[in-house]
């Protein structure tokens, strides 16, 4: 890794402790050759991720049941929601600030935030343990815990890995904690039967986030985790950075809510197998988002960035070939998802699926509206806007509860992902009157 100017005593990340005469033997080429295989490798890792979580969806669909695909639905969406609302988004500005900090300074700051996230998941241990007896589901909610917790630290770990220029050893552990253990698992469970049990795959999904956090203390082994900085006290430092990041904070538990509150009112409405059918639509929507996204979306980001600070009359035609680019490429994927699916459900063996075929149609109509809406939203994001940001996502989050509730009830699956639509349709709607009012 080339280290970051200002950074001194960085043992596991910084090559320039070897002596500046290395700067001297690298070339344009081999640099160019660098970050090409870094950004191949990257891509590769999350690519294979990808795969491997919408592969997990079909085998559990397949191989053990739509009940059981319903509560890994629910597991999965609180493993994203729970530690987005216990980090208070204080892993943000920690990790932007420790761009520029010396390694002593870092690790005293991680120590304060490790000691709030103590206390907050004392609390939700404690009260999540006793749900689980009172419900007579006490290793279940063990078990759910403890993946809730390693995907929150797992989580920081990533986010603050790529601030310290160490994108591919953070998407490596990401490979551990969202991919091995899927492949590991399914192996098993086709050749044992024994294994196609939801506890069994839950902890292996323990296992991968263990093995994300070891992988990390190796490779932080030399890191002064022992050492000791004066500094500010913890109530002073938490209040400190809780001013900074409460708006993104707000911003990302609704991005978080918008995203997966609509499989638990289908579990409230519906039971949990209509809720397995409904995430196994959703899975595929949402794969294409997350493809779309990392491949167009979050590429253009810096070049609106840089369009908007230089002045450039080009901004607003890099805006349109976005749109253009991401609306056309998400219904072409929209549309040939939608054929193979129609030719591989037969082969899921589960009629319930089949018949409820025209929920992928609504729900990939939903995708082609979502990216439309995320691509306004780098409007927002170039220009430094993040209360509108917040404000429309706040918008869309009421009324798609607003929405699922109304039309759960009286249309079922049909009615959630029909939600979708209303709720992402609107927001364009609203994104679109912000921009054309107060920006362009």
């Amino acid at each position: 890794m080339i280290g970051v100017p200002g950074r001194r005593d960085i043992p596991a990340l910084s090559p320039l402790a070897k002596g500046n005469s290395l700067l001297a033997d690298v070339t344009l080429g081999s640099v160019l050759s660098s970050r090409t295989l870094t950004s191949l490798t990257i891509m590769g890792l999350r690519g294979l991720s990808l795969v491997a979580k919408f592969a997990l969806t079909l085998f559990i669909a397949r191989f053990l049941d739509l009940h059981t695909l319903g509560v890994y639905g629910l597991v999965a969406g609180a493993a994203v929601i729970f530690p987005i609302a216990a980090g208070l988004g204080l892993i943000r500005i920690l990790s932007r600030n420790a761009v520029t900090q010396q390694l002593d300074e870092v690790i005293r700051v991680l120590r304060l935030y490790w000691g709030v996230q103590a206390a907050i998941y004392g609390l939700i241990g404690f009260v999540g343990l006793g749900i689980g007896i009172y419900l007579h589901q006490f290793a279940l909610a063990s078990i759910v815990l403890s993946i809730v917790f390693l995907e929150h630290v797992n989580g920081d770990l990533f986010v603050l890995l790529n601030h310290l220029l160490r994108p591919c050893l953070a998407n490596v552990l990401m490979f551990f904690r969202t991919a091995a253990w899927i492949c590991v698992y399914m192996i098993l469970a086709f050749l044992f039967p024994s294994f196609r049990d939801l506890n069994i795959l839950l902890m292996f999904w323990v296992g991968g986030g263990l093995l994300a956090i070891a992988g990390f203390a190796l490779a932080t082994r030399d890191w002064p985790w022992l050492s000791t900085t004066p500094g500010r006290g913890r109530r002073e430092w938490f209040f400190h950075y809780f001013k900074a990041s409460h708006t993104l904070y707000v911003n990302d538990v609704v991005n978080a809510a918008a995203q997966y509150v609509d499989r638990y009112l289908v579990s409230v409405f519906m039971g949990l197998e209509f809720t397995g059918v409904y995430v196994l639509f959703w899975s595929i929507g949402n794969a294409l988002s997350n493809l779309v996204d990392t491949g167009i979306i979050q590429v253009s980001g810096p070049r609106l960035i840089d369009a908007h600070v230089r002045q450039d009359r080009s901004y607003w035609a890099l805006f349109r070939l976005l749109l253009i680019q991401t609306v056309a490429i998400s219904i072409v994927l929209a549309i040939a998802a939608g054929g193979l699916v129609k030719i591989a459900i037969p082969y899921l063996d589960r009629p319930l699926v089949a018949d409820w075929m025209p929920v992928l149609w609504l729900v990939l109509l939903g995708f082609v509206l979502r990216m439309a809406y995320e691509v306004q939203g780098t409007i927002f994001y170039s220009r430094y806007k993040d209360s509108f940001t917040l404000f429309s996502g706040l918008f869309v989050i009421a009324l798609s509860i607003l929405a699922n509730v109304t039309l759960i009830p009286a249309f079922a699956l049909n009615g959630a992902a029909s939600a979708i639509i209303i709720s992402y349709g609107a927001g364009i709607v609203a994104r679109h009157i912000m921009i054309t009012s107060y920006i362009r």
